[in-house]
């Protein structure tokens, strides 16, 4: 079955609660596929909080850890949370647990050093998630959040191979991208540096059918972490068996549709990857 983490927003944005599996219709790559699960609220989440912990960021630590702990806050009885600090290395100082204590304890200790290896920390996370879902029959929904300027500088791993892991898990990615220091510059006269790390941020989250946010100040951290955590609240969970049986490793492409008359938009995951047979080339 390829689940797909759905949220639904009518035409001003806000959150559409209420429907039922008849209310959706699944497309891949392009033909109808039968909707085979469904659940809305009840569904438990599985939280990463990935904090950028390099120097660029010491300015915003505060608010940043105010921010995270609000996030957190949130969760769940049912909910379990991770935190994972990303500076020269990606480290998790709390797996995942549905000890909420733990995870604002975690968040309270992190500290600031050194450079940024962001998409080495981004693939960790995921892989994380990707054994999880394996090990587990439970169905949870799984999302990242992540604090960061975007700026990476020590990654092994590239943009390119964070985006195809990120497809293959289907893990809701919600970036928070920090601009720090350039904040108050028009777009058009950004470096390009920033453009691309914007760019590839919020590539990853389309992708994953999360969201990017922009704050023009670090202020703004606990308002988005709250909105956050209120479509996490509101979404579902669908899931489909594919007509087309048999992987090729091949990416496919995938589409919901709320169905009339609903006037709203749904929106998930870009497509998934057909995973090869066993023994298959």
């Amino acid at each position: 079955m390829v689940p797909l983490t759905v949220t639904v927003t009518d035409t001003t944005g806000r959150y559409v609660t209420g429907l039922t599996g008849s209310d959706f219709a699944i497309f891949e790559d392009g033909i109808r596929q039968p909707v085979s699960f469904f659940a809305s609220d009840e569904v438990p989440v599985d939280l990463a909080i990935v904090l950028d912990t390099s120097a660029s960021m010491r300015d915003d630590l505060p608010l940043i850890r105010e921010a995270a702990i609000g996030l957190a806050g949130k969760l769940r009885l049912n909910d379990r949370g991770s935190v994972v600090q990303v500076s020269d290395t990606a480290g998790i100082p709390q797996p995942l647990t549905s000890d909420h204590v733990k995870i604002e304890t975690a968040i309270r200790k992190i500290s600031i050093s050194g450079s940024t290896a962001l998409f080495d920390g981004l693939y960790i996370v995921l892989k994380e998630f990707e054994r999880e879902r394996r090990a587990s029959t439970d169905v949870r929904r799984q999302a990242l959040v992540l604090v960061s300027d975007g700026l990476d500088t020590r990654s092994r791993l590239c943009f390119e191979d964070v985006v195809e892991l990120a497809r293959r898990v289907g893990v809701n990615i919600y970036v928070i991208a920090l601009r720090g220091e350039f904040a108050t510059i028009p777009r058009r006269e950004l470096d390009g540096t920033i453009l691309t790390a914007e760019y590839t941020m919020g590539t990853v989250a389309r992708e994953s059918g999360g969201r990017t946010f922009f704050p023009k100040a670090a202020r703004e951290l606990p308002a988005i972490c709250a909105a956050i955590s209120q479509e996490l609240a509101n979404q579902y969970e669908l899931g489909y068996t594919p007509a087309r049986q048999g992987g090729d490793g091949a990416f496919r492409r995938v589409m919901v549709r709320v169905e009339p008359p609903t006037n709203a938009r749904a929106r998930t995951r870009s497509g998934y990857y057909a995973a090869r047979p066993l023994g298959g080339r």
